[in-house]
């Protein structure tokens, strides 16, 4: 198969899907992996995409794929602000989930200032060291293969342990948000390990800046549906909450 038919074939499975991975298009095109990553370089200099970990979106999308170091410098003052107000969710005593994220760093911080005691389950690393500054607080970790760019665990058996657990909340990070596409994200095995905390949760809380709306990463996470409440700041485009809380959505936005 030529190269201009590759690109027609690859183009038509994205506009049908809004996404494809490496994987699919090699078993699509019949191709090899090198292959399928250079006639995607191909398109997106040609404009026609955006390359995304382990893919590529529709160009028209914004979509959010930074390094764990630059995100945990980026919109910093706007992140510790939502923590305070995330914090001020939680009650003493009860207990909690936490995936790994940036945001869930600086709630972390938070509840070792605020609470006294309580019990948080977590896949991070990160997160797990801030809270142990809390010696009354108890942190359970999840095991299992470790995302060493991200200090994530990952895997059926992080996945089979949460379910143990019936946390009150679970604050949930992400890379994206958008009405269509819902929570999205591109880090190695994270979807599947949020999806258990919101399952596992009584009720589940995204805690998002205002520059993560309406745009997509990778992976779908779950629908819009599934999160009781999105915390983010007063920055957010007010005709994007007004769209957002007509479809039934609940945005909590720091004053």
């Amino acid at each position: 198969m030529l190269a201009p038919e590759r690109y027609k074939r690859i183009m038509t499975e994205i506009e049908q899907n809004g996404h494809a991975s490496i994987a699919d298009l090699k078993q699509l095109l019949g191709v090899s992996i090198d292959t399928v990553r250079r006639d995607l370089d191909a398109l997106e200099k040609a404009g026609k995409l955006s390359r995304v970990h382990g893919g590529a979106v529709l160009k028209e999308e914004k979509v959010t794929n930074e390094t764990f170091s630059r995100r945990t410098t980026a919109n910093i003052q706007e992140k510790q602000e939502l923590a305070a107000v995330a914090a001020q969710m939680i009650k003493e005593n009860q207990a909690i989930a936490m995936n790994a994220g940036t945001t869930n760093m600086e709630l972390a911080r938070q509840l070792v200032a605020r609470f006294a005691k309580l019990t948080v389950v977590t896949n991070c690393l990160k997160v797990a060291e801030i809270l142990a500054a809390n010696k009354n607080f108890t942190i359970i970790i999840l095991g299992g293969i470790l995302n060493n760019e991200e200090f994530a665990l990952y895997g059926d058996s992080v996945e089979d342990e949460i379910r143990r657990y019936n946390p009150d909340v679970a604050f949930i990070s992400v890379n994206a948000v958008s009405l269509e596409k819902g929570l999205t994200d591109f880090r190695q095995g994270q979807p599947s390990v949020i999806r258990a905390m919101i399952r596992s949760s009584k009720q589940a809380i995204a805690v998002v800046d205002s520059s993560k709306f309406e745009t997509v990463s990778f992976m779908k996470v779950c629908d819009i549906q599934e999160i009781r409440s999105f915390v983010t700041n007063r920055s957010l485009d007010p005709d994007t909450v007004h769209k957002y809380e007509q479809s039934g959505v609940t945005i909590v936005q720091h004053e």
